[in-house]
């Protein structure tokens, strides 16, 4: 098994020791370029422990390219959705230019709703605050939140800080992941 096999591995057992009891889907994403600069990019959904829990998307491989910043990716959904498998592929693939390092505060705009319907249409990188540091902290790899946010949102963040739009966000009680959610900038 070369280096990478031997990492996707790691991280497929970070992403399984952290959540034993949940069932696991591996998925891929077959469009697009991803592949070419992420071999053996792929995603594990996690399905929710309750009925209203939240699905799990999780990046695997976007750490192990060459010119990577380390992080690995999840995203949170209300309803099962593959297409956020490409949203994953799509960030993994972008963050694996050293020009497009991704850090805790980034914005992504991703040129669509990330889910139909929604008015956020960016993604900003987040701390995994639902989850804490026994899933942020990987071998070799950081897991980090993308959470879907609204172009007044990521304007905001570029203007205040994501800082202040992390406290904004908190006070407002919002659910980041109700794709109807209001915009709070």
């Amino acid at each position: 098994m070369d280096n990478v096999q031997e990492r996707l591995a790691a991280l497929d057992a970070h992403v399984a020791n952290f959540w034993p009891a949940r069932h696991r889907e591996t998925l891929t994403w077959g469009k697009g370029p991803v592949e070419e600069r992420v071999p053996g990019f792929h995603a594990l959904r996690v399905d929710p422990a309750q009925a209203l829990d939240a699905w799990v998307y999780v990046s695997v491989g976007a750490s192990t390219s060459g010119e990577t910043s380390g992080l690995e990716y999840f995203i949170m959904a209300p309803a099962k959705d593959d297409l956020l498998v490409e949203i994953l592929a799509m960030v993994s693939h972008f963050q694996s230019f050293a020009a497009h390092h991704l850090t805790i505060g980034s914005i992504i705009d991703i040129g669509r709703p990330w889910i139909p319907g929604s008015q956020c249409d960016h993604l900003v990188v987040s701390l995994p605050y639902p989850f804490g540091p026994s899933l942020e902290l990987a071998e070799d790899a950081r897991f980090v939140w993308l959470v879907p946010i609204t172009s007044g949102e990521a304007a905001s963040i570029r203007e205040n800080g994501f800082e202040a739009f992390e406290d904004r966000l908190e006070s407002s009680g919002v659910d980041v992941i109700d794709p109807k959610r209001p915009a709070i900038a």
